[in-house]
């Protein structure tokens, strides 16, 4: 998937590029860093098996980082806030605290699993604040 088919799956879609968005993005592209410089090198040793392997897996891995970035951005759609420029966990959190009085065990399934998978992507942010994004 190219950058004109994600722009056209989002426009498509309403989806909009937040901060959480752009945080898959950032990572595809160092993927595709990563994959260009394997590329160079199978150049000088063409026929390696093991190099054009890694060069296949880290384009899957791209292209899984633009599906999660679509992904994410279907999720905070559905779900009427967005994860970063919103407030985040802390605010999330609040609510369900307000919510269930402070007994987060009443949390639903879902409820939990929105609050897991903002732990998920700060937690990338802060790979990403440490240049780790392909890790």
């Amino acid at each position: 998937m190219d950058y004109r088919e994600y722009q056209a799956i989002m426009r498509e879609n309403g989806y909009k590029e937040s901060k959480a968005v752009r945080l898959f993005l950032k990572r595809a592209a160092a993927f595709n860093k990563r994959k260009q410089i394997l590329m160079k090198q199978e150049e000088a040793d063409c026929g390696n098996k093991i190099l054009n392997q890694y060069i296949n897996q880290t384009e899957e891995q791209r292209w899984k980082a633009v599906w999660d970035a679509i992904g994410c951005a279907e999720i905070e759609q559905r779900q009427g806030f967005m994860f970063f420029e919103d407030g985040g966990g802390d605010k999330f959190m609040g609510t369900m605290i307000a919510q269930y009085k402070g007994d987060l065990s009443r949390m639903t399934a879902l409820e939990k699993a929105t609050y897991k998978y903002f732990e998920l992507i700060d937690e990338m942010r802060k790979r990403a604040n440490r240049g780790q994004l392909a890790n």
